[in-house]
């Protein structure tokens, strides 16, 4: 099992882009704990309070993390376990998709 996240960016708010984007890398590569991309949408608010006291950054429980503008969602982030899938590969020991015996396996 691999941990994911699922982004639904309902609304483009430019405050909060860093966390879509610090999803978005976690997806494919070094994962970001929910924590801190909560920790940092947080830090936004207070550096940016004229327009920061209308959101509300909110988890519910230990997988999901909304941010709203009042009553509208602006964001959704869902963390996720998804199943990795074996490929065929080419530069496997058993030859992959180059060995002849494995043809009716791809076809």
């Amino acid at each position: 099992m691999k941990t994911m996240y699922r982004i639904e960016l309902k609304t483009t708010d430019t405050m909060f882009t860093d966390m879509v984007m610090m999803a978005a890398c976690s997806n494919g590569g070094d994962f970001i704990p929910l924590d801190k991309i909560a920790d940092a949408a947080d830090w936004i608010c207070k550096k940016y309070p004229t327009t920061g006291k209308v959101h509300s950054v909110n988890r519910i429980g230990e997988t999901v993390l909304t941010i709203d503008k009042g009553m509208e969602n602006i964001l959704v982030i869902t963390q996720v376990e998804i199943m990795e899938v074996p490929t065929l590969s080419a530069y496997e020991n058993t030859g992959g998709i180059l060995n002849p015996d494995l043809h009716e396996c791809i076809n």
